[in-house]
């Protein structure tokens, strides 16, 4: 995987299975193994003080790809998935993916052993990084201790990373050019509240041209595809402390009570049970405590 050469796009992996030194490496590259037999995982930090986009990459092990600051995208098996600090995106071995992220992010990327690990899910999910989660992989991570601690601590570890069962952070990616560069607008700004006669007359097409290829590709209409976009942002926002109203207003909405009627839609839950949901806000917290959502 070949990357901007700069500092800010590199990635550790030190602390599992052995402590190297502190230096910032080139990201991995598709096809090598990170983690050897007999242990069962390790973690990388990337830091990006401007916004980074790398290459597709995939990996022979299973990877867990978290937040701890900033906003952070994946694009994988068609879809996009935005990455909370409240949950992580599991991508099972081998799946390409391309990840974004913005100036000031923190990520994280757990590689698993995938002969001495169960598969956590086939395809693409979300995970809930519960606070014990996260402090287990980053002691792994910085921490000394004898080989048999280190076991004992890396499969508890693995045996926290399970599925999330509130609804999935992925948004279905249409296939078309034309409509894949309405999508990536709509993603870099979704409070744009253009209609799809507008987006339509943009591109040279009918409304109803629009329409139907934006169904064939996504499986959703337009105004649905964006409503995705609208309430995947607002995980990110509201789990990073932001009041609900804010947020709401933040995504072109001047009635919370709208908005949070169609994050219900959306998730089956209000802002403040999706989280609860993912094994619990107080529990699925950042170490620097994430506040409840809130209204106000």
């Amino acid at each position: 995987m070949t990357v901007k050469r700069q500092r800010a796009s590199a990635v550790r992996l030190w602390g599992a299975p052995t402590l190297e030194p502190d230096e910032w490496t080139a990201y991995v590259p598709s096809g090598e193994r990170q983690v050897e037999d007999p242990w069962l995982l390790t973690t990388g930090t990337f830091r990006a003080p401007e916004p980074m986009e790398w290459e597709t990459v995939s990996h022979p092990e299973p990877e867990l790809l978290w937040s701890g600051t900033g906003n952070v995208t994946v694009e994988a098996a068609g879809h996009v998935w935005l990455v909370p600090p409240a949950l992580g995106i599991w991508l099972p071995a081998g799946m390409p993916h391309r990840v974004k992220a913005s100036a000031g992010t923190v990520t994280y990327a757990t590689f698993l052993n995938p002969g001495l690990t169960a598969s956590v899910s086939p395809t693409v999910t979300g995970i809930p990084m519960s606070r014990l989660l996260r402090e287990i992989l980053l002691h792994n991570q910085r921490e000394e201790m004898p080989d048999e601690a280190r076991l004992r601590l890396q499969q508890v570890g693995v045996d926290l990373v399970r599925p999330v069962q509130a609804a999935s952070l992925d948004i279905p990616l249409p296939k078309t050019p034309e409509l894949r560069s309405v999508a990536d607008r709509i993603i870099a700004d979704p409070a744009d509240d253009r209609t799809t006669e507008e987006w339509a007359r943009e591109l040279g097409l009918s409304g109803r041209t629009l329409m139907r290829w934006f169904q064939r590709d996504t499986g959703v209409s337009l105004t649905q595809w964006r409503i995705l976009v609208r309430v995947r942002r607002a995980l990110i926002d509201i789990a990073a402390g932001t009041p609900v109203v804010a947020v709401s207003r933040r995504l072109g909405y001047a009635n919370p009570s709208t908005f949070i009627d169609l994050f219900r839609q959306v998730t089956g839950h209000t802002p403040a049970a999706y989280f609860r949901s993912v094994s619990g806000l107080d529990d699925a917290a950042p170490l620097s405590a994430v506040p409840r959502p809130t209204v106000s």
